[in-house]
């Protein structure tokens, strides 16, 4: 027990650094190199602990990676994500964590907990912990329980807000309204209806969550009181109160991912991802799939893209981290939807691509901007050209809920025996007797294949 939070602590040895990982190691001061997950203090190597907050989903990769270099391990659990999340971990992607760290509200007693065992880098790893990596990392460079400010803080995650932000610095930005109450849903289905549209069309969505969780594509005003009625005063799939509801037109056009990483003000383009993504048995924002693309693949749109991308950033003030923000590529130009604080979701089902075409991924790129500085300075700014490899996934999707009652295997073998087979991941639920889901959004998506 350190300090007024819970502390697990798991009475495990610490493996010992690899002969020739530590043979490896080059250390200047207290910059070490990717190979190397050491520093040195008083005169000797000391291998380097990094405290992960909310280390699901992508972050369980993220953890793997660190684990397989060597580094010492703690985990950060936020106080908002639910216990059923906490074990969206992958099997193989479990790791032995020194500490594990619950957050139980007071930023400043879990400071001391993580200084307390020795924590010398914070890295966020899912949605969840957005927040509070925020507030912790802000206060871990301060030297004291420093508080960030609540604009700052808010701009992590809300979509109105960073929308708002980049309109203010230049940026095109998404006409939107912000919905406390059934008047404000009012106005905003007025402006719609006064607009030059052709036709009436807007999103309803939660202003804070992931993936396509809750988001509703609306074609009358009707359509959008009904969307906001289903989300006024719930949660969504982050366990986060739907406080507000976010109303906005409806943006035309092909729905791209830039993924970046970011250290003292230099942002990496690390991949860029073309969604397909549309109407699948009535339900209008299904992942069907998404290619990666290097900057080449349509110069004309993409060097524009990355350019916006960038201005965003600086525009919302981001400076160091991996950002996942999704743009529409409309007929005026690269149009924010959100940009997410954090790794590219979806489990890390993508990471093998990425590492197939680019030779690197955002994972390995985020970690080179923590601990070796020159190897990603080393980095493109953009997706390396020519690629290595072209590649993409696409998504295991059911029409209908029901229980599985067969599984045809020779097509799953026909699959298996293309020469572009990578690899597959199918949820648990993708066997005989079990019962599975309609898709009908990302959390309904039961796997790919790359």
């Amino acid at each position: 027990q350190a300090a007024p939070g819970r502390i697990h602590v798991h009475q495990q040895r610490l493996k010992t650094m690899p002969a020739e990982l530590e043979s490896a190691t080059t250390v200047a001061g207290n910059t070490v190199t990717a190979a190397s997950a050491t520093a040195m203090s008083g005169g000797k190597l000391e291998t380097l602990c990094v405290a992960i907050v909310d280390p699901i989903s992508t972050g369980a990769c993220l953890a793997k990676h660190l684990s397989s270099q060597g580094y010492r391990l703690c985990r950060v659990f936020s106080d908002t994500i639910p216990d059923s999340v906490k074990a969206l971990v992958a099997a193989g992607l479990e790791v032995d964590w020194e500490v594990t760290i619950q957050h139980e509200g007071r930023v400043a007693s879990t400071l001391a907990a993580l200084r307390g065992v020795g924590v010398t880098h914070l890295l966020v790893g899912s949605e969840p912990g957005v927040s509070l990596h925020a507030e912790l990392s802000a206060a871990f460079a301060g030297g004291a329980a420093l508080s960030l400010p609540r604009e700052a803080l808010e701009l992590r995650r809300n979509k109105y807000l960073q929308s708002e932000a980049i309109r203010s610095a230049g940026c095109d930005a998404v006409h939107q309204r912000l919905a406390h109450t059934h008047d404000d849903v009012e106005a905003f289905i007025h402006t719609i209806e006064a607009s030059a549209a052709k036709r009436f069309k807007a999103v309803v969505k939660p202003v804070e969550g992931a993936g396509s969780d809750g988001v509703t594509i609306c074609n009358s005003a009707a359509e959008v009181r009904l969307a906001f009625g289903k989300l006024e005063g719930t949660k969504n799939i982050l366990g986060l109160d739907n406080y507000a509801v976010l109303c906005q037109e409806y943006l035309e056009g092909d729905e791209w991912v830039v993924d970046t990483v970011s250290r003292a003000g230099e942002h990496k383009v690390v991949a860029l991802w073309k969604y397909d993504k549309r109407d699948y048995h009535g339900s209008p924002v299904v992942y069907h799939g998404m290619r990666l693309h290097n900057v080449e693949a349509d110069e004309p749109l993409l060097r524009g893209m990355v350019a916006y991308v960038t201005a965003v950033l600086d525009a919302l003030d981001i400076t160091d981290g991996a950002m996942h923000s999704e743009i529409m590529a409309t007929a005026r130009g690269p149009v924010l939807v959100e940009v997410n604080c954090r790794l590219h979701g979806g489990e890390g089902i993508w990471l093998p691509i990425a590492e197939a075409c680019l030779g690197y991924t955002q994972v390995s790129a985020l970690c080179d901007s923590a601990f070796a500085p020159p190897a990603f300075a080393s980095l493109p700014a953009t997706p390396r050209s020519p690629l290595l490899k072209h590649g993409a996934w696409v998504t295991i999707r059911s029409p209908a809920d029901g229980t599985i009652t067969a599984v045809h295997h020779e097509k799953l073998a026909r699959i298996r025996a293309l020469p572009s087979f990578l690899g597959e991941y199918c949820a648990p639920c993708i066997k005989v007797g079990c019962r599975i889901r309609q898709t009908v959004d990302a959390t309904t998506v039961h796997g790919c294949f790359n």
